[in-house]
């Protein structure tokens, strides 16, 4: 599996990147804020239901961490809803939780974020 980045939109905070898997059964989008530009935030990742545990998603947000390293970022970030199989998923991608009640999404998610370099 192949990810292209489909669109590059430009936003009054920043930029925001969407990557499709080749096969159009997944994408994902990564944000880049303004005010603070060595960070990353996924703001979505959806993969077709049908198409889950085959890889698909790992093998995106591994084509996401690389691009993020391109552009020499220091870390992404993401919420996980809490309850889900998705906390797990992403402690198995790196990711580590720095926050467990999140007051932006009324404590029912937990804020996660991967280091790609020392500081």
């Amino acid at each position: 599996m192949k990810a292209i980045v489909l669109h590059e939109n430009l936003w009054w905070w920043g930029k925001s990147y969407t990557f499709i898997a080749s096969d159009g059964r997944a994408m994902v989008t990564l944000s880049l804020d303004d005010e603070t530009p060595r960070a990353g935030y996924i703001n979505s990742l959806m993969v077709f239901e049908t198409d889950r545990q085959q890889g698909i998603g790992t093998a995106l947000m591994k084509e996401v961490e690389a691009f993020a390293r391109k552009l020499d970022l220091g870390s992404i970030y993401l919420d996980a809803r809490k309850g889900t199989f998705l906390i797990d998923w992403y402690r198995r991608l790196g990711f580590s939780i720095y926050n467990d009640n999140c007051e932006h999404t009324k404590g029912n998610c937990v804020a996660m974020c991967k280091w790609l370099k020392e500081e």
